[in-house]
């Protein structure tokens, strides 16, 4: 299967984009916060929403958005009327009130950069200063926070210190530990968390026409976020999942002419996510290897350090631009090297 080539930074391959998504699954008590807050005439000006990725941190906010720039309600939460004016333009992504700031795309590299820059995060600054396209509230999503790099969060900052009047920023992250505290602390922190595996396996099913077995393994493999697990079955992940199986039940035999097919597979267009998924099943199988030898006796070492190389190989080859096909190969011979020394000193 081949994904389809994503036409915005934000958006997962193969899946609609959080502001062309009207439903949402499994954050009812992150809604009725938001909302609450809002009917409390006590709106805070930053919201930071963490949580796993696919958990719908993002359609959350872009829920927000639909609700606060006046689209009409249609019943409990933030749940507003899709074609509505206002629903209808924040789709088009043509809202004078809203801003989205994301990664942007390098035309040197032909791809989109690693973090949102500077000036990305100072067109936050500029757009609260001006005045209001429409009347009523400004609202800024950032998408995501935890890939701003330190500059950009500067730039931020003075946003966040004086905020503006009849503003809000909805700030996404899967994780808050590499953001400033500066940053954390002028915020309010919404976390959230994944349904259930098998709340996630029913919707996906209900949503997909899968079978439960196909909805099972990617509900599984996404830990129960639903749109990771809907990124990981547009994917093709099953596929993934098949030829894994394969190569690794080989080990510490490595057939080059299956691992370099593999590794072909996860440098094509729109294949971010396929290689996060490689990687993350990759590291399970070192993390696995290591517990069975401390189980049975044995040094756990050689799958300990692959499980450490594999994290720093992924971050370098999406911070750096490494060439993908080369760092998946370099990731299958890290694994088989575990295996073999494991096999070597068991």
């Amino acid at each position: 299967m081949t994904a389809d080539y994503p036409d915005e930074s934000d958006r997962q391959p193969g899946c609609p984009h959080p502001r062309e998504t009207h439903d949402l699954f499994g954050l009812d008590d992150a809604e009725t916060a938001i909302r609450a807050a809002i009917d409390s005439g006590r709106m805070h000006h930053a919201w930071l929403i963490t949580g796993p990725p696919g958990t719908g941190k993002a359609t959350l906010a872009y829920r927000a958005a639909r609700f606060m720039l006046g689209a009409k309600s249609t019943g409990e939460g933030l749940s507003v009327d899709p074609e509505d004016p206002v629903s209808r333009k924040i789709t088009a992504n043509a809202h004078p009130n809203l801003l989205v700031i994301r990664r942007p795309w390098d035309d040197k590299k032909s791809r989109w950069r690693a973090e949102i820059t500077i000036p990305e995060a100072r067109r936050a600054a500029d757009f609260f200063s001006k005045s209001a396209g429409e009347p009523g509230w400004r609202i800024a999503i950032i998408d995501k926070i935890d890939e701003m790099n330190r500059n950009a969060f500067n730039a931020l900052l003075k946003t966040l210190e004086e905020p503006p009047k009849k503003g809000a920023l909805f700030l996404i992250a899967d994780s808050t530990g590499g953001l400033p505290p500066t940053i954390r602390s002028r915020c309010r922190l919404l976390t959230v968390k994944p349904p259930h595996i098998d709340e996630t396996t029913a919707w996906v099913s209900d949503k997909t026409g899968a079978s439960e077995a196909v909805a099972s393994t990617v509900a599984s493999r996404a830990h129960g976020a639903p749109g990771l697990a809907l990124a990981l079955k547009a994917l093709g992940s099953q596929d993934i999942e098949d030829d894994l199986q394969v190569i690794m039940g080989a080990l510490p035999a490595l057939d080059a002419g299956r691992a370099r097919r593999f590794a072909a597979r996860m440098s094509g267009k729109g294949s971010e996510a396929l290689r996060a998924h490689a990687f993350e099943r990759l590291a399970e199988v070192t993390a696995n290897g290591a517990r069975s030898a401390a189980l049975s006796g044995n040094d756990p070492e050689p799958w300990v350090q692959a499980w450490r190389s594999l994290g720093a190989l992924f971050r370098e080859t999406e911070d750096l631009y490494l060439d993908p096909k080369q760092a998946m190969l370099s990731g299958l011979a890290r694994v088989q090297s575990a295996a073999r020394e494991s096999r070597e000193h068991g």
